[in-house]
């Protein structure tokens, strides 16, 4: 038998005093974050107008909470609470994927539909993309490049061909539970996802059209900052040139600064560098390093590093904890954005959580195993509801409350489900 908590109570004296309950109710209310703020008029006008959304909400016969995220998205984007809070100041979009951060639909209709564009099936059943002034060359993934006008025009529907094409870039499917039956498959069209799309994102002048885009996407949901995570791929020209880092950092300082004068309000954003937790301990020694002189050269630009990747598959951050101190060791200034946690828990988790305790750690994302660990230092946490992270097998949430948190997406909504 499972044995509850038993809480001392008063003895019985009679009926209960209406006075009482309601001043516990005003100073439970008190207490509240914001519990204390005289509303003006028209903030009482508000507060009343959300709190009968949240309640039509909640005795609707379909509660949107209690679906898939899949097929709650389109009938979230027309509930009373969404219009509402998509008009409100968000504040800043922290560790957002390069990879999503535009919707997969302005890929598709905008960017595969520019010239020079080719495609490629893979034998596992994926896509390449490619921009050249020639037809590539076969390679080991990819033995037949095709340009997609030509193949638009040979197949006649524009629309359905779109839509595969966005099944792709993708997870969206009218069967989740089906098709992604464990992490291990959703990881594998996750990481499909983004490998499809790089040959677009990375083509020099689509990926300068992608940071606005991103930027202005973000701004008609009222997010007024954005923080990048981004590996700074190699990106290329039409004529074969491949640009370096420096160049994709000063890209996206040209841009951003572009997209402030265009929109005043707007903060700004910056970028924070990730390597793969699949290299070895000698290449993420090379990237901290190259990281600390990107961050010197480019301070208002790089905000810090991250290493990416599944955590049940990958080294811990405990295993590259040689090359995570180079910074402390040579006073440099380099912030950590690590995430970690979205797993079961294990001894593994509290590996990666023990890397926490660098001095540099700025955040920590998706650390809910945080809890399980209470000597580290108070850290921001993020609750994911995504399929990758949506079973919270050992909730810390009695353990966090009272704590600072904040509610953040990590992907753009439309790349997760079109």
């Amino acid at each position: 038998p499972v044995g509850l908590p038993v809480f001392p109570v008063g003895e019985s004296a009679g009926m209960p005093d209406p006075a009482r309950r309601d001043l516990l109710m005003r100073e439970e209310a008190s207490r509240q974050t914001g519990g204390l703020l005289a509303l003006t008029a028209a903030e009482q006008k508000l507060d009343a107008n959300l709190h009968r959304f949240k309640e039509q909400e909640m005795a609707a016969t379909l509660f949107l909470p209690a679906l898939h995220f899949f097929k709650a998205k389109p009938l979230i984007e027309k509930s009373a609470i969404y219009r509402l809070l998509q008009k409100m100041p968000k504040g800043a979009a922290l560790h957002i994927h390069s990879s999503s951060l535009v919707s997969a639909e302005w890929l598709v209709k905008n960017v595969t539909y520019r010239p020079h564009c080719y495609i490629c099936f893979t034998w596992d059943n994926s896509v390449r993309f490619l921009f050249s002034t020639l037809q590539p060359f076969p390679r080991w993934d990819c033995f037949y490049w095709q340009l997609l006008e030509s193949l638009r025009a040979r197949i006649g529907d524009n629309a359905g061909f779109d839509s595969s094409l966005i099944q792709h870039l993708t997870l969206f499917t009218e069967n989740p539970d089906g098709e992604y039956p464990n992490q291990d498959v959703v990881w594998e069209k996750f990481e499909k996802a983004f490998i499809a799309a790089a040959g677009l994102i990375t083509h020099a002048p689509v990926l300068r059209d992608y940071i606005y885009q991103g930027l202005e996407e973000l701004h008609r949901d009222n997010v007024m900052y954005l923080e990048l995570r981004s590996g700074l791929s190699r990106t290329y020209e039409l004529d074969g040139t491949i640009h370096d880092k420096i160049w994709t950092l000063k890209l996206f300082q040209e841009v951003t600064s572009k997209f402030k004068q265009n929109y005043p309000e707007f903060f700004g954003a910056r970028i924070i560098i990730s390597v793969h937790r699949a290299l070895s301990v000698s290449e993420v020694k090379a990237a901290v390093t190259e990281a600390i002189q990107l961050k010197k050269d480019f301070p208002d630009v790089v905000a810090g590093f991250d290493m990416v990747g599944r955590e049940n598959s990958g080294r811990t951050l405990w295993d590259f904890r040689e090359a995570l101190s180079l910074p402390a060791e040579l006073g440099a200034s380099l912030p950590y954005f690590f995430h970690a946690g979205e797993t079961g828990q294990s001894p593994y988790v509290r590996e990666s959580l023990k890397i926490k305790m660098q001095p540099q750690m700025q955040s920590f994302g998706l650390g809910g195993k945080k809890a399980f660990l209470p000597c580290l230092p108070e850290l921001a946490v993020a609750v994911s509801c995504f399929r990758l992270t949506a079973k919270v097998v050992a909730p810390p949430h009695p353990v966090v409350i009272g704590l600072p948190a904040a509610t953040q997406r990590r992907y753009s909504p439309a790349w997760i489900s079109e």
